[in-house]
């Protein structure tokens, strides 16, 4: 049995978790899934030795399967299964979600193999959440909105738009980077603006939602890059002072700007690492594309993807 789920840009990015254990962030969260960049994972039928990724046997991947096990399968662990898991294109870059495709490809196919169905999209997306909190928003596609509770039962995504709301396309500049995300979502807490940041990331997660169902792709764009520019300041000002943007974050971001003066909607937008995700619609996507290229730097480009499924 194999599943095919889909990487998702944050748009209201979490950082942070309330709960480690159950993964709750300290505020909701946004995110579009998209068609560029997947992860495809194969259970085999009678075996086992946990995860491998692209071969490789992975322990953190193990790790967080053990955490979903706990709860849907209690006493079953990761290495009672065999699962292959590989991300396409195959990108060695940070701040591009495969974390949240992969969570999404293995919780549907453990959940199929030990419950004997399919389940259903808000059950599903609680437990992908305890793989990453970004899955459960990646496991059920299009635009999704992760609902933070005060438990694993009210904590939960949902989709509320799909490609027929609002004409966003995504010009993706995948860059590479060292640096953790787990890493530097657990020191963020220590910045002295953290809290202000929960309070400003909860409001525009309605604010983001409105200019999606208005197919406000300029709103959108504005509110996203605030948010964008909020969450790496936080990063930044932790005790580690942790700075992930990098040169390239800077020049594509500086470009994008010098666009949007010279009459091309494009805005951007970045995730916990330097890669970053240009948004535009689709009679400005080849000019961003262009103007990416010339710059030297390699592309993909992204409409509004699915939620997870089984590959037939």
């Amino acid at each position: 049995m194999k599943a095919r789920a889909y990487t998702m840009q944050a748009l209201v990015k979490y950082h942070g978790l309330r709960d480690w254990k159950l993964r709750i962030p300290y505020h909701d969260s946004i995110s579009v899934n998209t068609t560029c960049m997947y992860t495809e994972a194969e259970i085999s039928e009678n075996g086992s030795g946990g995860i491998f990724i692209s071969g490789i046997k992975d322990e953190s991947a193990d790790s967080r399967l053990n955490n979903v096990l706990s709860f849907l399968a209690p006493g079953k662990f990761a290495d009672e299964f065999r699962i292959d898991s590989s991300n396409h294109p195959s990108l060695k870059v940070k701040g591009v979600g495969f974390s949240s495709s992969a969570g999404a490809a293995i919780t549907l196919l453990c959940y199929m193999q030990l419950k004997g169905r399919e389940p259903g999209s808000r059950e599903l997306s609680m437990y992908a959440r305890l793989f990453a909190a970004s899955a459960a928003r990646s496991s059920v596609g299009g635009f999704s909105r992760l609902y933070a509770g005060k438990g694993h039962e009210d904590t939960f995504a949902e989709r509320f738009a799909d490609e027929s709301s609002i004409d966003l396309k995504t010009v993706v500049v995948p860059l590479h980077s060292n640096v953790k995300t787990e890493e530097a979502h657990r020191e963020v807490e220590s910045s002295p603006f953290f809290k202000a940041r929960i309070d400003s990331a909860q409001r525009r997660c309605d604010m983001v939602e409105n200019a999606i169902l208005s197919n406000d792709i300029d709103r959108l764009g504005e509110l996203v890059e605030q948010d964008t520019l909020e969450l790496h300041s936080v990063t930044m000002t932790g005790v580690a002072r942790t700075i992930l943007m990098t040169e390239d974050s800077l020049r594509v971001i500086k470009r994008v700007k010098e666009l949007r003066n010279e009459g091309v909607r494009a805005y951007f937008s970045m995730q916990t690492g330097p890669s970053v995700f240009i948004n535009t619609d689709s009679e400005n996507v080849g000019k961003v594309a262009a103007a990416v290229e010339k710059m030297g730097y390699s592309y993909l480009i992204s409409g509004i993807g699915p939620a997870v499924s089984i590959v037939k």
